[in-house]
C-alpha cells in the first residue's frame, strides 16, 4: 500500500516559513499553503504518481484559490512545474524527507513483485530443493519458523526490481538480505556467492515442506535449533547427525537453475562431520568453530602450571608451590 511520512519539522520547514514574507502574504497564509500542498501529496500518494499533481486535483483542491496558492508554492520553491508526456501541465512537490516524504511507484511494484515471488510454490520449492537450509551468501544455517532474526530464512533476487526465478531466487538470511538490499552494487563488490550444495542441508520444516510438494524421498539431515525438545514421559528421539556440506569447498557446484540429486543415505554417515565453511547452529557466522573454555591447558592445576617438569605457581595465587610463613601476633620486642 501506498504511504506518505510528514517530517517532525514539517511545520517549521524553512522554504513553508518564506510564504510569510511575500507580498499579500497574511498571518493564515503559511497554514493556507501547508494544508493546500498537504492534501496534493496525499492525492499523490494514493495515486503513486511519484510527487506530481495535476492542474484538475490542484483546482480541486485550492478551492477557487489554487491559482494563488501554485504561485506562493512555486516562489518558495515547495512546487516545481512539469509537463507530462502527453503534454500537459502539471506540479511536482518537492521530495525532502524533512518536509514530506512519498513512496515511490517502482518501491511499490517492486515490494509486490517480492511478496508475490516469495509465495509462489513455484519458486520456492525448487529454491529450498537445491539450496538447502544455508545462506547463499555467508553459509549460515537459517531459520524458517519463529520471530524474525538476524538468521531468519529469506529469499534474495538476483536481479532487485525484476521478477524472480529459480535460476535469479537464493536462499539467503535476512541479515544478508538486508545488508545487499541497502547497498546491492557495494555489498557485491566485496561479497561471492556461494555456488549451490552438492549434498543441501536441509533441517526439519524444509524437508516436510519439500514432502507436501512432491519430494516425499527428501529426509531432514540435520537438527536445528529450531527443533523444541519433547517434554513429557516419553524419551527425545536422537537428533540426526549433521551432514557435511561442501558448498564452500567445491568450485564448480550445482548449477543455480537445477534441482541437485537427492543425498545417498551413506553420505548422512555419523562418522561425517560438519564442513569447517559451513555455519551451523551454535557456530559463528562464518563457519569456523572456535572453542574457548576459559580454563588452563591441559596437565595444569588450580594452583599452578607445569612446564618441562617444574611446577610454576599461578599468579595472584601465594599458596600454590610454596607455603605462607605467618609470624606471631601481639608479640613483643624484648
Amino acid at each position: 500500500m501506498a504511504w506518505m511520512k510528514v517530517g517532525d519539522n514539517a511545520a517549521t520547514y524553512p522554504p513553508l516559513l518564506s510564504v510569510a514574507g511575500m507580498p499579500g502574504a497574511d498571518e493564515r497564509t503559511v497554514n493556507e499553503v501547508f494544508g493546500f500542498v498537504f492534501r496534493a501529496a496525499s492525492q499523490s500518494a494514493a495515486h503513486s504518481t511519484d510527487y506530481i499533481v495535476e492542474m484538475g486535483t490542484l483546482h480541486m483542491l485550492g478551492f477557487g484559490g489554487a491559482t494563488r496558492l501554485i504561485e506562493l508554492c512555486e516562489r518558495a520553491c515547495i512546487m516545481t512545474e512539469v509537463i507530462l508526456e502527453n503534454g500537459l501541465k502539471a506540479y511536482k512537490i518537492v521530495a525532502d524527507p524533512e518536509f514530506i516524504n512519498i513512496r515511490l511507484r517502482a518501491e511499490i511494484e517492486w515490494e509486490r513483485q517480492q511478496r508475490n515471488d516469495t509465495r509462489d510454490p513455484g519458486l520456492t520449492i525448487p529454491v529450498r530443493l537445491r539450496d538447502g537450509d544455508n545462506c547463499r551468501w555467508c553459509g549460515v544455517l537459517v531459520h524458517w519458523r519463529g520471530k524474525g532474526t538476524a538468521r531468519s530464512g529469506e529469499y534474495d533476487h538476483q536481479n532487485p526490481g525484476e521478477a524472480g526465478t529459480v535460476a535469479t531466487m537464493f536462499v539467503c538470511c535476512r541479515g544478508c538480505n538486508a545488508g545487499r538490499g541497502a547497498n546491492r552494487e557495494a555489498w557485491d563488490d566485496t561479497h561471492t556467492r556461494r555456488p549451490a550444495p552438492k549434498h543441501p542441508l536441509y533441517g526439519r520444516w524444509t524437508a516436510d515442506l519439500l514432502q507436501k510438494n512432491g519430494y516425499p524421498e527428501i529426509e531432514a539431515n540435520i537438527s536445528s535449533d529450531e527443533d523444541q525438545p519433547q517434554t513429557g514421559g516419553a524419551t527425545a528421539a536422537a537428533p540426526v547427525q549433521r551432514q557435511a556440506d561442501p558448498i564452500a569447498t567445491e568450485v564448480n557446484g550445482a548449477p543455480d537453475d537445477l534441482s541437485p540429486p537427492v543425498s545417498p543415505p551413506e553420505v548422512i554417515s555419523k562418522s561425517l562431520k560438519q564442513s569447517d565453511n559451513t555455519s551451523i547452529a551454535g557456530s559463528g557466522r562464518d563457519g569456523t568453530k572456535r572453542v574457548d573454555t576459559g580454563r588452563g591447558s591441559a596437565g595444569s592445576k588450580r594452583g599452578g602450571s607445569t612446564h618441562g617438569g617444574t611446577t610454576w605457581p599461578s599468579a595472584g595465587n601465594p599458596s600454590a608451590g610454596s607455603k605462607r610463613r605467618r609470624g606471631k601476633r601481639g608479640g613483643r620486642r624484648s
